[in-house]
């Protein structure tokens, strides 16, 4: 899964424990991570739910993760509930401020790359097979991590309800309103969680097989999948 922008919250990690410390708790397996080399990753709640999405990189002997504007604090908080008997430090840089602009044009191009974003499309409601998280930011044959019951059940003999999905109205100018419902049949098969104007994203009920019609806010759209990550974009 991929992300755009580069304003982002940034968690250091470090000390003598650092790498096995990260290794037992994040979804991503570290083992031959390189200097400058950046990975995706999860920190799941013990429930297998989403608590923070971030990128790890090595620095050094260091880790550094990156994590949406805000949400550092969290990061480091939950990271530092597990430091017992353990010789890490953990210290947070924030994001630097952008302007209305920056941010608007950042936005517009996470929907369009279909990338889910902490406090809109994740929560800690949110399953990470729910948006596909599972794809690059979790290991399914490294050892034991946070959360790791739940996803790697569903992984093997189970499945979600619902999948993040692009919602593409008909006019290009629209924006669809956050919050609303996406109906088929006047039934409500999904929910809008961000827009910008000519595209949106939304969960959709996994039955719902895209492309497919649909209504949101009296509005004709049509449900689509989300698109192949980018390789060369950040997470």
């Amino acid at each position: 899964m991929t992300a755009v922008g580069t304003h982002r919250d940034r968690v250091r990690v470090s000390g003598a424990d650092t790498w096995t410390f990260l290794q037992s708790l994040l979804s991503q397996d570290l083992d031959g991570i390189v200097p400058g080399e950046r990975r995706p990753t999860l920190l799941l709640t013990p429930q297998g739910k989403v608590d923070v999405l971030a990128g790890i990189t090595r620095d050094g002997d260091d880790a550094l993760l990156d994590t949406e504007p805000g949400w550092g604090e969290q990061l480091r908080s939950s990271l530092a509930r597990f430091v017992i008997r353990t010789k890490v430090d953990i210290s947070i840089e924030p994001a630097a401020p952008v302007d209305d602009a920056t941010r608007a044009a950042d936005e517009a191009r996470r929907i369009a790359a279909g990338v889910p974003r902490l406090g809109a499309e994740l929560d800690q409601t949110v399953i990470p097979q729910e948006a596909m998280l599972e794809q690059d930011a979790v290991s399914f044959t490294k050892g034991c991590f946070i959360g790791q019951e739940l996803v790697c059940r569903i992984d093997s003999r189970g499945h979600v309800n619902r999948f993040l999905r692009h919602v593409v109205p008909e006019a290009a100018d629209l924006v669809l309103p956050v919050g609303a419902p996406i109906t088929i049949d006047d039934k409500a098969v999904g929910t809008i969680t961000s827009a910008t104007a000519g595209i949106a994203l939304g969960y959709v009920r996994r039955e719902i097989e895209p492309p497919a019609g649909a209504t949101v806010d009296g509005h004709q759209v049509l449900v689509q999948l989300l698109p192949t990550a980018e390789p060369d974009a950040a997470l």
